[in-house]
């Protein structure tokens, strides 16, 4: 899934009723992302020279990662119909009864450039291995946690996969936590099942019961409505619990109690149709995120940073391509190359990049302090490569 903007106060994915192609007016993309931090080093071939380092400050509309940030997308579920990740507005919608606290639940809260977020988590283990969603924390710079004894911890992200929406966090200085109950074998359809997460994103906890209406359900999420880059997420548990924004990365349970899914996605129409990520598969990642296992899909620790802000929008001109930079952080490793506003990067170690999302996706990959070679042409048309050394993303 491409990287969402949280602007504001709630976080769920959304799946809603539309035509195919199309996307709701509050999904509406922005003009900008950014890939920023800042580099140890950079390699400069002597020949040919590029230009002066760019003193630009790398903010923009998105928050700073190496992903792209723009609206949260939409998609289709397995039915045909569309699923649009949540913007994180403010959020009015609270379903559910209010309960004081939950054994295994907590509240996590994040500050990122341009707004606030809000989700739970469902804890692992009593010293504050907390497993979400990604998008709970995607694009954070800050993560607060409050747990059932009421303490509030700050925490980091030890891990995440982006394509199957999980993520792993730390809550700083905890101990003796309850730990939620696991269930790891197959739903049951029609069983009875209670979602609890922090409805609304209010700093409330909430419990809504339903049943289990579907055990394979699928939704893919695309930026925009456009089906680019779209990601999937298959094997989902649909139900009719009345879940909202907030609830994301909190406990489906089912009658004994135990956690059956991670509520990830609603319908935005009324009655809702929730969909919950299998407590079997979201723990397979949460393993490797913990045991330290990097893949293709599972990624450790801090995000790197090329040291750039981008343009969503693809340049101008027949068979144009690249991505456009609007900016470049000062001593960054972009700047350090001589990449500065008005350039548009072409490829990263030799693959082309056409858009936006080519770049972010190639530097998905990497980690702090890799080298990699970029090649891009300046605002006069000259074109220039040079091996940089990835900083760090300040934002997860």
């Amino acid at each position: 899934m491409n990287r969402r903007l949280a602007a504001a106060t709630a976080a769920l994915a959304v799946a809603t009723l539309v035509p195919a192609g199309a996307f709701a007016a509050d999904q509406a993309l922005s003009d900008r992302v950014t890939v920023s931090g800042t580099a140890p080093s950079v390699t400069i071939p002597s020949s040919p020279s590029p230009s002066s380092p760019s003193t630009g400050s790398g903010n923009g509309n998105g928050s700073n990662g190496n992903g792209s940030n723009g609206s949260n997308g939409s998609g289709s579920s397995g039915d045909g119909n569309q699923a649009n990740p949540w913007k994180q507005a403010t959020s009015s919608r609270v379903s559910g009864t209010p309960v004081s606290s939950w054994p295994g639940v907590v509240m996590v809260d994040t500050v990122m450039q341009g707004g606030e977020g809000a989700g739970s988590g469902i804890v692992l283990t009593s010293d504050g291995i907390v497993l979400t969603n990604y998008h709970v924390v995607d694009g954070s710079t800050s993560i607060r946690v409050k747990a059932s004894n009421g303490e509030t911890y700050t925490a980091k992200v030890l891990g995440f996969d982006e394509s199957h929406d999980i993520a792993v966090i730390k809550l700083e200085g905890a101990s003796g936590l309850k730990t939620a109950s696991l269930d790891t074998g197959a739903a049951v359809l029609g069983e009875k099942v209670t979602a609890v997460g922090q409805g609304g994103g209010r700093g409330t906890l909430y419990k809504t019961s339903g049943s289990v209406t579907d055990t394979d359900e699928q939704i893919t999420a695309s930026d925009g409505g456009s089906g680019a880059s779209a990601e999937r997420l298959t094997g989902l548990l649909e139900t009719n619990a009345q879940i909202v924004p907030g609830y994301s990365g909190g406990p489906l349970l089912n009658s004994d109690g135990q956690v059956i899914g991670i509520d990830t996605a609603a319908s935005s129409s009324t009655p809702i149709t929730g969909y919950a990520i299998p407590t079997s598969a979201a723990m397979k990642v949460a393993h490797q995120i913990e045991s330290g296992t990097k893949t293709a899909t599972v990624h450790i620790g801090s995000r790197a940073a090329l040291g750039v802000e981008v343009s969503t929008q693809s340049p101008g001109g027949l068979g144009a391509g690249g991505a456009s930079v609007v900016a470049a952080t000062a001593g960054g490793a972009a700047a350090a190359a001589g990449i500065t506003a008005g350039s548009t990067i072409t490829a990263i170690n030799g693959t082309q990049v056409n858009t936006p999302t080519d770049l972010t996706g190639v530097l998905d990959q990497k980690y702090p302090g890799d080298k990699v070679s970029v090649t891009w042409t300046d605002a006069q048309g000259q074109s220039h490569t040079a091996t940089v050394t990835l900083g760090t993303s300040p934002a997860n």
